[in-house]
């Protein structure tokens, strides 16, 4: 299966209301509806378990009948659920758009939905070949018969691809919990993502947000700063001392007693650390491994307990978890080594921070712990024996968690909230050691070990034992109270009228008014009435362009026919579309094609608030206002009192009569807005001027212009001056 032809499309588009990619396939090599081999159905199903499962619940009869014959998915259909697949084993989480599709889907296309679009295209390229090389020919090749296709292979080579291009799993799950709260997100570059848009975004990079203050940063960084600071308010720390000299590190091991811990004084996620050190040669060893990752090490007490993370939102404790180091539990015939094996293929087990818990990796901490129970990698040991791996507890190291928050004791809470306000985080993660986290640690040993910022999320949400908790909610709760705002008001203009001309005017209304607008229009960007840059965008870029501004406030999208077609919305909320269309009577008006008048319906399907459009009877109400908006009819046909006659039957409607605009809610007028005489504008018709600044005006109204400054602004409109060819200003220039 030849894939011939890929466009992706960013927000909403005519296929869906989310991210897809769009796939033509093509060659001689295609199979025919409703006439697949079942060999090639089984061979799918057996490497992709999900498969059949997936095509069963989006594959009503109806939709297997609409592009098949005999009730069997299309080759399309089927193409998307491989593509699908594919992803989901990578972590996304998808599913067939077939199901609200509203616009025909030929067999040969598929339609795929994606969380990162570089991820789905890589998919669909393994897919094609996977199927191509799966479906019978009559006459192979002598080089196709040499030739075979890998499929292990190609999937490790995705899944790798996977990983280093999509987000962490936990950076995933925040996302998911922002769209829950209708917060808009933006992936800008590596971790970093933007919630929110242009003077209302906030930015995160794993849990380090834009209220982390840097200077706690650094605090928390520095092991010894941080402890001063909490030793000083009264809290609990273990003796310890820094050491810069491999000698000084000996001599503070023997003041302090033995075992002791040595550890980078700035390290994170475990690397470096030594736990139980007995004597001055390891100790040196210890050190030698720690100096590798900092400038000073740290050698302190060994505290006898268990290892805590107390995750602090917002000074708030919402998560505990007890952590468990990487082990594995004999059964009395497999080697350690089989028994990292078993434990590595529980599905919940991936490299880094692409999975819920991390792979068990041999390494010399590893080996050092199991030469301390006269073990190697070969041993076997007796059934339910636990064989530890790592001395340290990061879950970042193969680690497990096991839920405790509910036990927490009141005092330990408070101990964790202290130390994170101290240090000065906005998200702590307070590693807390003692015996029992349901008794007070100020009537037992423990201590604070550290106080981390930018904590890791994973053994909160997929602890090993116990209760899931939801902390990604708070934290887009603390960046986005409910008195905050996350979204710019956006207003669109499209259809098949002067839509540049009414965004310009509906832009300078807002400008007037004292507004930073972001406008997208003809293809290029203005931000505070300047163009951003030389070269065309596409409307998804442009839209990207200005919500991603922190000055814009409000932003106005020309939105056409071609650039939805072409490429989606690139944004996924509107509130006001204004549909302007040619008047009637000029040229072809009437003859706009279905594709034309789908993607008009798509930007007032996405539209909240309200729908502007002219009389005119080739837009279905339902799919204007499918989104839920108000569909507003703006009379363009006759002035004056005979177009209120027709409005208690259609609600809404904006009237031009004589010099002001009249909106009126059923019958009753609910605004007067002056109007002006509209400037003379090169090549554009004055009927069409007139209605563009009519849009503009009811526009401006709708996003809570003030009427009598909507008058004020646009009566100092003066059209941009028109563009001159490449040859005039080259003789301009020449000229004397």
């Amino acid at each position: 299966m030849q894939v011939s032809e890929t466009a992706i499309y960013d927000g909403p588009s005519i296929y869906a209301q989310r991210p897809v990619v769009r796939h033509i396939l093509g060659g001689a090599d295609q199979p025919t509806p409703g006439r697949f081999d079942p060999a090639l159905l089984e061979a799918l199903y057996g490497q992709l378990p999900g498969l059949r499962e997936s095509l069963a619940s989006c594959g009503s009869q109806k939709l297997m009948e609409t592009d098949s014959v005999a009730g069997e998915p299309g080759p399309g259909h089927l193409f998307e659920h491989v593509c699908i697949e594919l992803q989901k084993l990578a972590g996304a989480d998808l599913a067939c758009v077939r199901i609200d599709e509203w616009r025909r889907i030929g067999p040969f296309e598929a339609i795929v939905p994606c969380e990162d679009a570089d991820v789905e295209v890589e998919a669909a390229r393994l897919a094609g070949d996977w199927i191509r090389s799966l479906l019978p020919r009559a006459r192979p090749s002598k080089a196709r018969r040499r030739r075979t296709f890998d499929f292990e292979a190609r999937l490790a080579d995705f899944l790798a691809l996977a990983r280093r291009t999509m987000l962490p799993v936990q950076d995933r799950e925040l996302i998911r919990s922002a769209g829950v709260l209708d917060v808009p997100v933006i992936r800008l570059a590596g971790r970093i993502i933007q919630l929110g848009q242009g003077r209302f975004q906030q930015r995160l990079s794993a849990t380090k947000t834009t209220l982390t203050n840097v200077v706690s940063n650094d605090l928390a960084a520095n092991k010894d700063y941080a402890r001063r600071v909490l030793g000083d308010l009264g809290l609990p720390i273990p003796r310890y001392e820094r050491a810069y000299r491999l000698r000084d590190a000996v001599k503070a091991a023997e003041r302090i007693g033995y075992p002791v811990v040595v550890k980078p004084n700035n390290g994170s996620m475990g690397g470096g650390v030594s736990v139980g050190m007995k004597d001055a040669d390891e100790v040196r060893a210890a050190y030698k491994r720690a100096r590798a990752l900092g400038r000073s090490v740290l050698v302190e007490e060994v505290i006898e307990g268990a290892d805590y993370r107390m995750l602090v939102i917002n000074g708030e404790l919402c998560a505990a978890a007890n952590r468990v180091p990487a082990h594995v539990v004999g059964d009395g015939t497999s080697t350690i080594e089989e028994l990292v094996e078993k434990v590595n293929s529980d599905p919940r087990r991936g490299g880094g921070q692409s999975s819920a818990w991390t792979r068990i990796e041999f390494d010399e901490q590893a080996d050092r712990l199991m030469a301390g129970l006269d073990y190697t990698r070969q041993s076997v040991p007796a059934a339910d024996e636990a064989v530890y791996l790592r001395r340290n507890a990061n879950t970042s190291d193969g680690g497990t968690a096991v839920d405790v928050t509910d036990e927490v004791h009141p005092d330990n809470r408070d101990i964790a909230v202290r130390a994170a306000r101290a240090i000065g985080l906005d998200v702590a993660g307070v590693d807390l050691l003692t015996r029992d986290i349901s008794r007070s640690m100020w009537k037992q040993p423990g201590c604070i070990c550290e106080v981390n910022s930018r904590p890791g999320l994973r053994k909160h949400m997929w602890p090993a034992v116990g209760k899931r908790r939801d902390v990604t909610t708070p934290i887009v709760d603390m960046l986005f109270p409910r008195d905050r705002r996350s979204r710019l008001p956006v207003i669109a203009v499209t259809g098949t009228g002067s839509t540049g001309t009414a965004a310009r005017m509906l832009a300078h209304i807002l400008e007037k008014s004292g507004h930073q607008v972001g406008l997208a229009v003809g293809g290029r960007g203005y931000l505070r009435g300047r163009r951003s840059g030389p070269r065309r965008l596409t409307a998804p870029a442009a839209a990207r362009m200005i919500f991603l501004d922190p000055d814009v406030d409000v932003a106005v999208l020309e939105l056409t026919p071609d650039d939805v077609l072409r490429n989606g919305l690139g944004c996924d909320a509107i509130n006001v579309a204004a549909i302007v269309n040619t008047p009637a009577g000029d040229g072809d008006a009437g003859e706009a094609p279905d594709a034309v008048i789908d993607a008009i319906c798509v930007v007032a399907r996405t539209a909240r608030d309200v729908v502007l459009l002219a009389d005119d009877d080739r837009y279905p109400a339902a799919q204007l206002q499918a989104g839920g908006a108000e569909l507003c009819r703006v009379a363009t046909k006759g002035e004056g009192r005979r177009e209120a006659d027709r409005i208690a039957s259609t609600g809404r409607r904006v009237v031009s009569e004589g010099k002001a605009i009249f909106v009126y809610d059923q019958s009753h007028s609910e605004v007067r807005i002056p109007v002006v005489q509209p400037p003379e504008i090169p090549d554009l018709d004055p009927v069409q001027v007139a209605r563009c600044a009519l849009f503009a005006s009811a526009s401006a109204y709708f996003v809570g212009e003030d009427p009598r400054e909507i008058h004020r602004s646009l009566s100092s409109f003066s059209a941009p001056a028109p563009r001159r060819s490449g040859k005039a200003r080259r003789k301009s220039r020449t000229q004397p």
